[in-house]
């Protein structure tokens, strides 16, 4: 499955992209709204210079692996 998702502080929600892809996540409410903060909080410590730019695009592979294998059709 060929999912495309754009990472950063002006980029819509995660689960806004996947629904224009025809997706979803199949993960609880909580579950993607922590996902939704996780990919939040690596953009924001990314513009504060907390993490490098590959410890970011590491972290962000990281959350890609899982929208992947949660991502199901609508």
């Amino acid at each position: 499955m060929n999912v495309r998702i754009n990472f950063g502080a002006l980029s819509p929600p995660i689960g806004e992209q996947l629904q224009d892809q025809g997706l979803k996540l199949d993960m609880d409410p909580l579950q993607r709204q922590y996902l939704q903060r996780d990919a939040d909080e690596v953009s924001r410590l990314r513009v504060r210079g907390v993490l490098t730019e590959s410890e970011s695009d590491k972290a962000r592979k990281r959350i890609m692996q899982i929208i992947k294998k949660q991502a199901r059709p609508l």
